[in-house]
């Protein structure tokens, strides 16, 4: 939710958190404009987690996408702040505030997604992030121009029992539903 109260709830939204490896994918509902999307990858230090008196687990973390490897087609955000973070019992849903109440996320975490966690760059224009069934292939071959046509965050799921993926979402709408190998 955000610091005005408006809520997104339509949109289709996937953060892949490894161990520190983190890849976050924002697509809008009816979307045909890759610059409406935002998407990145980076790396998340996060404080040890500690249970309260009142039985919630709390962390805070910090995300840190502009390293010279890390991928991008969304804006810098004009309020870089950490996240104030809290579990539920069972670990399934997960709050994160911003200290200036700028926003409230809240995120489920995907059936088996804890399964196997991937992060695997082959170079750093093209990496694969995997949590379970679930993949993120990030492509980027973008040349002195930058087009945001030449940039793909690909969300995938596995069919045949995980030896065929497919493009299920992606910041290039028109890949949706077409075959991919992402190399599990």
């Amino acid at each position: 939710m955000n610091v005005d109260g408006t809520s997104d709830t339509d949109s289709i939204v996937l953060w892949l958190q490894l161990e520190s490896a983190m890849v976050d994918v924002r697509i809008p509902v009816d979307m045909e404009d890759p610059s409406a999307c935002e998407a990145s990858t980076g790396r998340t230090r996060c404080t040890p987690v500690e249970t309260g008196g009142d039985g919630i687990r709390r962390a805070t973390a910090e995300w840190h996408t502009r390293g010279p490897d890390d991928i991008a087609i969304h804006p810098v955000s004009p309020f870089p702040e950490p996240g104030l973070l809290e579990w539920n019992e069972d670990g399934s849903v997960m709050i994160e505030r911003a200290p200036s109440g700028a926003y409230v996320e809240e995120w489920h975490r995907v059936p088996g997604s804890a399964d196997r966690l991937v992060e695997h760059r082959t170079d750093s224009r093209h990496r694969l992030y995997a949590a379970g069934d679930l993949a993120v292939v990030v492509t980027d071959d973008r040349g002195d121009d930058r087009s945001l046509f030449e940039v793909e965050f690909a969300i995938c799921e596995p069919v045949d029992d995980r030896a065929r993926w497919r493009i299920v979402a992606s910041t290039l709408p028109g890949r949706i539903g077409e075959g991919l190998d992402v190399g599990l």
